[in-house]
């Protein structure tokens, strides 16, 4: 276990005493399914880390995250709630789908078993770079992950926020431009794509604020673990900041 995982452990069972010194045992319970969670919403998918700046993305098309990018988001279920009314901790097991739309035409390849990412050096390619222009270059990543939260109840408020374990199951890579007047599509699909030096097992941390009524609220969320493998492979990290509506709380 890495120095940052430690620290995040220790962090956690140092809240988790303090819940249970400020609760009455007769308070305590043990729930299951309790709670649905999702972050759907005004959200924005993007990259940290020092190579970040070449892999910006764009809410052009309404991609990476944003509003109308179908499906994009995390989606999961508390499977077990242990703790009091207002306090508890919560192993849940979700999907997430990411997309990321990137603002340059960028092409991804293999050479010597490192991952070289390059702006399309084509000119004759024509990605008609407008909001609603033909063309894109998009990743869509998809994974299997399972949280483990504390969440508090201040009130109308809940506050919730944790580390969780994100294991891939699909990817691809999809260039859509025209040529000589001609719609081209090209895509690296989940075979070749998982060759790409991904990290398929990741750790990372997310945190939210919701209005419980009415379910408004925001939702941030960071892997520790960078997106490639190589040694000299690029250095990024994945992140989404996301205005949802109708969380999925189901009240305690």
């Amino acid at each position: 276990m890495d120095s940052d995982m430690k620290k995040l452990t220790f962090c956690f069972m140092i809240i988790v005493l303090g819940i249970s010194s400020t609760r009455a045992q007769n308070d305590f319970e043990v729930k299951y399914l309790d709670f649905s969670r999702n972050d759907a919403g005004l959200a924005y998918n993007f990259f940290l880390g020092e190579d970040a700046e070449r892999f910006t993305t764009t809410i052009d098309g309404f991609g990476s995250g944003f509003m109308f990018d179908a499906f994009s988001g995390r989606y999961s279920v508390d499977l077990i709630s242990v703790g009091f009314e207002n306090a508890h901790i919560s192993l849940g097991a979700g999907v997430a789908i990411n997309k990321y739309r990137f603002r340059e035409n960028l092409v991804f390849t293999r050479v010597l078993g490192d991952v070289l990412v390059t702006e399309d050096p084509v000119s004759d390619r024509d990605y008609v770079n407008t909001f609603f222009g033909y063309g894109k270059s998009k990743l869509v990543y998809g994974s299997f992950y399972f949280p483990l939260d504390i969440t508090f109840r201040l009130g109308p408020m809940m506050i919730s926020g944790g580390a969780f374990i994100d294991q891939y199951l699909s990817g691809k890579y999809k260039m859509k431009y025209l040529e000589d007047g001609e719609n081209v599509k090209e895509v690296i699909r989940n075979k070749d794509w998982r060759e790409y030096n991904l990290q398929k097992t990741k750790w990372g941390v997310n945190a939210m604020v919701a209005h419980t009524h009415s379910g408004i609220g925001v939702a941030f969320t960071y892997m520790l673990t960078p997106f490639f493998t190589g040694s000299n492979d690029p250095v990024i990290h994945e992140a989404r900041i996301s205005l949802f509506h109708r969380f999925g709380i189901m009240e305690r």
